[in-house]
């Protein structure tokens, strides 16, 4: 099924969900490094060490995964459910083995579609955000668990700067929000070919 859709063809509404504090993510790379450092300068216990190292990671990935949800719920909302790809759905294709490697490639080239196409805000191409986020997926796999979550909520950060720009422009544009026309009785009127009647008269 094609992810893409045309999103000149409907209005959209300005979102009811904020946006996830996607910064809060580096609270958890920031504690995964001081795991390690703590490991090492007290030498504490290696398995008590990667135990915690291991929750902290998890804990930063659900984490994340809360943010990929909230992107995808905004959307939603300001497509009036037009946009393609659930919250859930966004999440759960993660879980799915072997595509979860093109997964993550999928969704943020059709968010970068999707935003590009609503010419309010330049994204770089979803496939380069997917390449990043697999590589931080493999550094936090491979290599340091720290530099990996820090990738990945870099990407995020990015992410989130274009959605809140486009939310903001979205929610600029909404005519609900407009102030309303001033009433042509408070100042007087001028009928056509009449002369100029004053509100106190």
């Amino acid at each position: 099924m094609s992810l893409s859709i045309t999103p000149d063809t409907f209005t959209e509404l300005p979102a009811k969900s904020p946006l996830p504090w996607v910064w809060f993510g580096f609270f958890f790379a920031a504690a995964f490094v001081i795991e390690e450092t703590l490991m090492i300068a007290l030498e504490l216990d290696r398995d008590v060490g990667k135990s915690v190292l291991i929750l902290i990671a998890i804990a930063g990935w659900i984490f994340w995964f809360f943010c990929v949800s909230r992107f995808h719920q905004i959307l939603r909302e300001m497509s009036r459910n037009n946009y393609p790809i659930t919250s859930f759905e966004a999440v759960g294709k993660h879980f799915i083995p072997f595509y979860n490697f093109v997964w993550v490639f999928r969704w943020p080239a059709a968010m970068s579609e999707y935003l590009n196409r609503r010419d309010r805000v330049n994204m770089v191409s979803g496939n380069l955000l997917g390449l990043f986020l697999l590589l931080s997926a493999f550094i936090s796999r491979l290599l340091d668990g720290g530099v990996g979550l820090t990738a990945t909520f870099a990407v995020g950060m990015y992410i989130s700067a274009k959605l809140r720009r486009h939310m903001e422009l979205v929610k600029g544009l909404s005519a609900d929000l407009l102030p309303p026309l001033p009433d042509e009785t408070l100042f007087g009127s001028v009928p056509p070919g009449g002369q100029r009647i004053e509100a106190n008269e």
